[in-house]
């Protein structure tokens, strides 16, 4: 099966709402109530540069591209964050908007939206359009894997204390621990 996702986003709670139309051209969203996977957040945060870029952030003059994963890089780009992705335009001309914020100094967030930019490097005359349309789709990938192939964090509900492989089953007191003594609270205890 094959669907083609228009607009998606990580909510709040760690899950994907997403737009998509499937293969007989029906448009559905979908509202997921399990946590993503890692590699989706992963991918989420590759957009950081190309959103810092488009909406001349400063952090943008200082970004090393040739180093993408240095933890200069990583520190520069921490007040920033990308939440969601949508596409419009045709396929012979796709355009995407990035959705993000900033976290000010007060700690305060700024909602921010990119540019509609043309994701068409010949088009675009941007240097980095073919990256970002690359970096949209490796995003919108995992995002086609959580939808399909149900793709989530892995997550325990419970522990089975009960099971016999239990290491701690048989653990007890040992008899060579002698107990502790009380002493007294205070020095007027002691001449009482």
């Amino acid at each position: 099966m094959s669907i083609k996702i228009k607009k998606a986003k990580l909510t709040k709670g760690g899950t994907i709402e997403a737009t998509y139309i499937d293969e007989d051209g029906n448009e559905i969203s979908i509202k997921g109530k399990n946590t993503v996977h890692v590699d989706l957040k992963t991918r989420l945060a590759e957009l950081i540069p190309y959103f810092a870029e488009l909406t001349e952030q400063k952090e943008a003059d200082r970004y090393d591209w040739d180093n993408a994963n240095s933890q200069e890089n990583i520190d520069l780009m921490r007040r920033l964050d990308v939440s969601g992705v949508s596409l419009g335009g045709d396929d012979n001309c796709p355009i995407a908007t990035l959705t993000g914020r900033r976290t000010l100094m007060t700690s305060k967030v700024l909602n921010i939206n990119t540019p509609p930019t043309d994701l068409d490097a010949d088009d675009s005359g941007w240097s980095r359009a073919e990256d970002f349309r690359f970096a949209i789709d490796a995003f919108f990938y995992e995002v086609e894997q959580y939808i399909l192939e149900r793709k989530w964090a892995v997550k325990q509900a419970e522990f089975d204390f009960d099971n016999e492989e239990d290491p701690f089953a048989n653990a007890g007191i040992t008899a060579d621990v002698e107990p502790i003594a009380d002493t007294p609270k205070d020095s007027a205890e002691q001449v009482a």
